[in-house]
């Protein structure tokens, strides 16, 4: 006899027992069972309260044969839910007397009659069904053992039949989807049961390879290594293909270069990694798409020989960096540990864009493959035999290639980035020496670099690996330097040409780059307070009455006295170069109003002003940011005679003022470039350059319209131009966060066919990673809730519109993810959501607990396993989220087109999120799960519920256990 649980005895379970013993006695049928059952259970209560499955068991296994009659008792019970699926099958596994073979294989025929139909029928039963599957998988592997250990020994026939029915059990187990995911949170819930289980499979496996004489079922070897290879990925796999066509990586590499062009190779490594993840690309397909994106810019950027430079710079300098620190991340090293597998394969990908290839290489005058190949060489990732390789599949078209007219710089592209590093560091070394010394020759060197293309490639270089800051505080010291040469008593002219050259150059790498980018915070010299009180930043001028005020009207008037006169000579004022350019302002002024009110001739005008620039071109600079300035505030009518006056200041120098001046050549070109900037803002030309300034628009066409000839572009070539990159930038500026993103969403639902939807959320995403952080809360929080709860906008909610708006939520979350993770100090004690802590709750005591909402929704505030916790403001914005989804899940089993967007938008959450998907998910309320799949149970499975889940917590077992058990009674139920 089997002995019972050592569990409490009570009365009723007495009855119980002296009922079976009645009706076995009586002969009752299980109609009659049935009826009198209901005299001691009434309706409602379930007899696994008083052990009634141990019981009836208990009875019927009595004998050396199983009694049917009172089998039939349980069958009768469990079919009418007296007794629960989880009760039988944990009083089942408990069975130890395998020497009755008849019991067993009764036991294993009744097993069979009910385990295709296994579920749960109440909140109790769920915690333990899981736990149930894994005791009787035990149970049947040990009677499959030690049958195997009796065979042949007793009767063969009978052993036999003891191992097909145990291996046909086994199988039904291991193929039902939704049992093996039971089992699989049995595994999680209780390792050591689980480590039982494979131990005895190992004995099992081991037997019957010393057993020669048994030949065992084809299909327990399938089974036993399914047992024993638990993995979710391979148990519950879950469809997720890589997307065949990308526009992502050239459009994010555009942005990033445009926005960050200083951004370390970290950073930038983990944001392709992320593409990689999110839309499951293998690493040789980000490489190639990578290179491939580097290429179209790098063509795009010939025009302009400053964007050839960053662009050249980026892909020559910094990609092979980014290859290499993704390489050692998550690459593949070749056997010998000679080269990266995955380099190797997305160089083989990039040779089969030959017309693009074709196309850079004529426009760069060089052979591109190679020369990327060759830092890649240095960096160990590739060896010099794919060097010979790759070249030798090129070298044959390269020759064939009519070499274009270069139009930007001049030359094979790559050589000038080859040459302009050793040149930075030989400027940055000298400018950190003694600079009494080496005055005179860095001032030499400084007009030369000037003078062509090389200082755009040698700022492009700086950029690109992180050095223009400290090429930038160099220059500002050499700037201080000369400053106070300049100023001594006796000081030469060239000591005022030095600093007036330096002054350039800094201007010029501030318009271009931003203050915020290569000046420090704090900074006190006088170029940098200049900065920050004269020049404009980011299109906000400075009030013109506010810099008048800086200026020291006693100076103004020597300033035009002496300017006035015609042999004009800076000796002669005892101005020191600061002075000149604080004043310079009053100075401007005086003569525009002077000009105005017919005090003096215009030919007077244009004398001072080429007079002034040609002693210091930086003097025009900071006079016509007063100039421009003070546009800005004046009616129209007003503006002639000043635009007049900058137009003067930036007119090309003469051949007479060329010849009086020291390198004013080289000067001029940096004073007109500076000054053409500053006019193009208050002035913006009729005919609109392709170059367009970041930092604001300038432009009389509608912002929706500029939005819409950047789509246009878009759609006609098939990827982001890099002219486009800087109107996007402009518009997100200008516009703010929240028209940005409304506006981006709106043209990307606009499309209707499939391709045109996934490129436009490629290039949104993009878009987006001008400021990743606060496009997604814009996105999460102001944008989404629009075409959730508006009536008007939800008839967009169709598909295939509602999946695209939902994966460009996914995919800007995970995005924004990156920036917004933060690891938890361990020290911290944990709150009582902990999983050992919630052990002796209630479920009704939890849930009022866990009640943070004013709904009733039932939130689980969990923390991530890993200690990783979510900054603000991606948390809040989340948490408001997954409040909206519970409100608008689908009650009652009733579908909307939000209940498909929310079920859509959890599927990409784990698709894209693959581990990090319970981070997003760790605040998702605990309703939403069972809402949908009440509302929508043929489009869940039980690959999907496992992962919405944190399943190494107690809470996310028992809430995945409740999903798996109603979306098996969903698929049970009579059409």
């Amino acid at each position: 006899m089997v002995t019972m649980d050592a569990s409490k005895m009570t009365s009723k379970t007495s009855s119980l027992k002296a009922l079976i013993l009645k009706a076995w006695r009586e002969r009752w049928t299980d109609i009659q069972w049935g009826i009198n059952i209901k005299t001691i259970l009434p309706r409602g209560v379930s007899g696994d309260l008083y052990n009634l499955a141990d019981c009836i068991l208990q009875q019927a296994m009595v004998g050396c044969g199983a009694n049917q009659l009172v089998i039939s008792y349980l069958k009768h019970s469990l079919a009418s839910h007296i007794v629960s699926y989880a009760a039988v099958l944990q009083r089942i596994a408990k069975f130890d007397s395998f020497h009755k073979p008849h019991c067993i294989l009764s036991l294993l025929e009744f097993l069979e009659s009910f385990i295709d139909n296994v579920t749960c029928r109440s909140k109790m039963e769920e915690e333990i069904l899981s736990n149930a599957i894994s005791s009787i998988i035990l149970w049947l592997l040990q009677v499959y053992h030690y049958s195997l250990s009796k065979y042949p020994s007793s009767n063969p026939n009978q052993s036999q039949e003891l191992l097909e029915k145990s291996t046909l059990l086994l199988n039904s187990i291991m193929n039902s989807d939704f049992l093996i995911a039971m089992f699989y949170l049995a595994k999680q819930n209780d390792p050591e049961e689980y480590s039982e289980v494979t131990k005895k499979c190992q004995e099992i496996t081991a037997f019957m390879m010393m057993n020669t004489q048994f030949k065992a079922p084809l299909t327990i070897h399938d089974t036993i290594q399914k047992i024993c290879n638990m993995v979710l990925d391979k148990i519950a796999p879950f469809n997720n293909k890589p997307e065949t066509v990308t526009y992502c990586i050239q459009a994010i590499v555009a942005i990033n270069v445009l926005a960050k062009p200083s951004a370390e190779v970290q950073y930038l490594s983990n944001q392709l990694l992320i593409i990689k993840r999110i839309k499951g690309f293998s690493l040789s397909r980000v490489y190639s798409e990578l290179i491939r994106a580097c290429f179209i810019s790098l063509n795009d950027a010939s025009k302009d020989a400053m964007k050839q430079a960053l662009w050249a710079a980026f892909t020559f300098l910094k990609v092979p960096q980014i290859i290499q620190c993704m390489h050692n991340i998550c690459g593949t090293q070749s056997k010998d540990g000679d080269y990266s597998v995955e380099v190797v394969e997305a160089f083989e990908k990039l040779l089969q864009n030959t017309p693009l290839l074709d196309v850079v290489d004529a426009k760069n005058s060089c052979n591109s493959v190679i020369s990327l190949l060759e830092p890649l060489v240095k960096l160990n990732v590739v060896t010099e035999s794919h060097l010979s390789y790759f070249n030798q599949k090129r070298e044959t078209k390269d020759l064939k290639l009519q070499k274009l007219e270069p139009t930007g710089l001049q030359g094979p592209v790559p050589n000038f980035i080859t040459r302009a590093e050793p040149t930075l560091a030989g400027i940055l070394k000298t400018m950190g020496g003694d600079f009494h010394k080496i005055i005179d020759s860095l001032y030499s060197m400084l007009c030369q670099i000037v003078g062509g293309t090389t200082l755009d490639t040698i700022l492009s270089v700086a950029t690109v690996e992180g050095k223009s800051k400290l090429f930038v505080s160099r220059l500002i010291k050499f700037n201080e330097f000369a400053l106070l040469a300049a100023s001594e008593k006796g000081a030469s002219q060239s000591r005022v040409y030095v600093f007036d050259i330096t002054f350039l150059i800094l201007c010029s790498i501030v318009q271009e780059y931003g203050a915020e980018a290569v000046l420090d915070e704090n900074g006190d010299s006088f170029f940098e307070k200049w900065v920050k009180e004269f020049l404009p930043q980011n299109g906000a001028y400075k009030c013109p009455n506010q810099i008048l005020q800086k200026c020291d009207q006693q100076l103004v008037d020597i300033f035009i006295h002496h300017l006035s006169a015609s042999d004009f000579d800076f000796k002669n004022t005892n101005l020191k170069p600061h002075d000149l350019c604080m004043n310079v302002s009053g100075v401007m002024k005086e003569v525009l109003f002077a000009w105005e009110q017919g005090s003096i001739s215009s030919v007077d005008v244009k004398r001072m002003l080429d007079s002034m620039r040609q002693k210091m071109a930086s003097l025009a600079v900071c006079g016509s940011v007063w100039l421009c300035s003070y546009i800005n505030v004046v009616h129209e009518d007003a503006t002639i005679k000043p635009m007049n006056m900058i137009q003067q200041l930036c007119s090309p120098p003469n051949e007479v003022e060329m010849a009086q001046s020291d390198n004013f050549k080289e000067r001029a070109v940096l004073m007109c470039s500076i000054i053409r900037k500053l006019q193009h803002d208050v002035h913006p030309p009729s005919v609109p350059k392709t170059k367009t300034l970041s930092h604001l628009i300038v432009s009389n066409q509608p912002i929706l319209e500029q939005l819409q000839t950047v789509w246009d572009d878009v759609k006609v070539r098939g990827y982001l131009h890099i002219d486009a990159t800087h109107i996007v930038q402009s518009l997100l500026n200008t516009a703010g966060h929240v028209w940005f993103v409304t506006n981006l969403i709106k043209e990307t639902l606009k499309f209707r066919y499939q391709e045109e939807l996934d490129r436009s959320v490629d290039i949104v995403l993009a878009m987006f990673h001008l400021d990743i952080e606060k496009c997604t809360e814009a996105l999460l929080q102001h944008v989404l809730p629009q075409y959730l709860y508006n009536a008007k906008l939800i008839e967009e909610l169709v598909e295939p519109q509602s999946t695209v708006l939902a994966k460009i939520c996914v995919y800007s979350i995970f995005a924004a993810l990156d920036q917004s993770i933060t690891t938890k100090p361990q020290s911290r004690k944990r709150r009582h959501e902990d999983s050992e802590d919630l052990e002796g709750i209630s479920s009704n005591k939890l849930r009022r607990l866990n009640d943070n909402s004013s709904d009733g929704s039932v939130y689980h505030s969990r923390e991530h396993s890993s200690g990783v916790v979510i900054k603000e403001p991606l948390q809040t914005s989340l948490d408001m989220l997954f409040k909206t989804f519970s409100q608008l899940a689908g009650k009652n089993g009733y579908v909307t087109p939000q209940t498909r967007f929310i079920y859509e938008f959890l599927v990409f959450i784990i698709q894209c999120g693959q581990e990090r998907a319970q981070l997003v998910l760790q605040k998702m309320p605990s309703e939403i799960v069972p809402t949908l799949i009440k509302a929508l149970p043929d489009n869940f499975n039980v690959a999907i519920i496992l992962r919405l889940y944190e399943l190494t917590t107690s809470y996310g077992r028992k809430d995945a256990a409740r999903d798996l058990c109603l979306l098996r009674n969903m698929w049970l139920r009579p059409e």
